[in-house]
């Protein structure tokens, strides 16, 4: 079965599967440019809610596509095309990355740090995760904002904004959930349950 529009994240970015792995990062930024809800024109296109749902498979092309180990298995998949939808999802490609790669080296980066078996089980139990216990936990693990930066492929700028809350400092609120989710999943967390209480807390920043 040959892939729909839907999960061809070249086609989203308007790339060649042969591009450069610098090319993918300018298109990112073009694509989201274009098609974010600061920029009017977009909605003479688009409802408000295809504008969105655009906006998160953009998201999820540029976490595949820049990041080398995810863009390989997606380009075997994709290229192959013998590859059904459900193998071409974000989904689908990150659980096959833990499969084949088990020993990366981000793995092995987070599992270096030391556990501390009562603030593992408040981790656990933590329902409030505004953006300062998120530093908190990825400080515990060990992580540098650059290192978090190289594992989700998402700005270091926007990863210490996230943590500030600083909405002034970050793009569309669909893109913020989005950076949340890979922060969680990085951090090895809940990362639905970490996304829904911080948005809360980011969307009352915004007076929403």
């Amino acid at each position: 079965m040959q892939a729909t529009a839907r999960y061809n994240y070249y086609e989203l970015l308007e790339l060649t599967s042969a591009a450069p792995q610098h090319e993918v990062s300018a298109a990112y930024e073009r694509a989201r440019n274009t098609y974010s809800g600061d920029n009017p024109a977009i909605y003479t296109i688009f409802s408000e809610q295809e504008a969105r749902e655009l906006l998160v498979m953009i998201e999820e092309a540029y976490q595949v596509l820049g990041n080398k180990i995810l863009r390989n298995i997606y380009d075997q998949r994709l290229l192959s095309g013998r590859a059904s939808l459900n193998d071409l999802t974000y989904h689908s490609i990150v659980e096959a990355s833990k499969q084949v790669y088990p020993d990366s080296k981000t793995e092995k980066k987070e599992a270096a740090y030391k556990k501390d078996p009562a603030f593992e089980k408040e981790i656990q139990a933590q329902d409030n995760w505004t953006g300062d216990y998120l530093k908190k936990v990825r400080e515990y693990k060990q992580i540098s904002v650059e290192r978090m930066s190289e594992i989700t492929k998402i700005n270091s700028w926007y990863v210490t904004a996230i943590e500030k809350v600083e909405p002034g400092n970050l793009p569309a609120v669909v893109f913020v959930r989005g950076y949340v989710v890979q922060i969680a999943r990085a951090l090895g967390l809940d990362d639905k349950k970490v996304a829904d209480s911080y948005m809360k807390i980011f969307k009352a920043s915004l007076g929403k």
